[in-house]
């Protein structure tokens, strides 16, 4: 039986992404000159094709990173994931998601010419930023 899933993302912009993962100081691995990389499930035959990204865990098994129209698929042995790390996958997704949103909002912010004068978390982590432009 296969652990392997594929998670739809609203990922669209790659350098965000590693902005992203380097700020949490989770690891990755990309292709270059359009090689493809395989991301290793945990059982025989449970390899994962046609990744340019491997997103690392902390194990053996990663995260692979695949172009699927305009947005990104995060694919992986999520049971492997789980049982090596202790990361469950709603979690995991959770973190990456929220800290490419907020690279993405910083990255406009500071395009437009604004910066940040205060960042505040409530307890559901929620992050609320005030910024300012001078003129």
């Amino acid at each position: 039986m296969s652990h392997i899933a594929k998670i739809d993302t609203k990922i669209k912009d790659i350098s965000m992404l590693k902005k992203a993962l380097e700020s949490m100081q989770m690891g990755f691995v990309e292709t270059s000159n359009d090689q493809a990389l395989i991301v290793h499930g945990y059982g025989k035959g449970e390899d994962i094709e046609g990744c340019f990204m491997e997103i690392e865990t902390g194990s053996k098994y990663g995260i692979g990173v695949r172009k699927v129209g305009e947005n990104y698929e995060f694919v992986a042995d999520w049971w492997a994931i789980e049982t090596f790390t202790g990361q469950k996958q709603e979690e995991l997704l959770d973190k990456i998601t929220r800290r490419y949103a907020y690279e993405t909002i910083l990255d406009k912010v500071h395009g437009m010419g604004y910066s940040v004068v205060d960042e505040t978390q409530d307890f559901n982590n929620n992050v609320k930023l005030t910024v300012r432009r001078w003129k």
